[in-house]
């Protein structure tokens, strides 16, 4: 059995020009003023499932929709709390 080389090479292209791609520190959008601390809470499978679902739908399926999430929700309690 021979095994065909050309089939194993990678079709891949080359990188994007460092002009037209993005400049992703200059898009950080991160609040880097104020240090984070982890908020760890154990709550039922099926929250946590719908909590996510919430938070991508408002935020994008994303690294960081849930905190997100959670910031919109503390903002508005704190909004009519306080």
């Amino acid at each position: 059995m021979a095994t065909n080389i050309a089939k194993l090479k990678s079709t891949k292209g080359a990188p994007p020009a460092a002009e037209a791609a993005p400049d992703v520190i200059a898009e950080d959008t991160r609040d880097a003023s104020e240090p984070t601390v982890a908020l760890q809470v154990r709550v039922p499978k099926s929250v946590f499932e719908g909590f996510s679902e919430q938070a991508g739908r408002e935020f994008g399926f994303s690294h960081g929709a849930k905190k997100k999430f959670f910031l919109k929700i503390w903002e508005e309690y704190k909004a009519q709390n306080m």
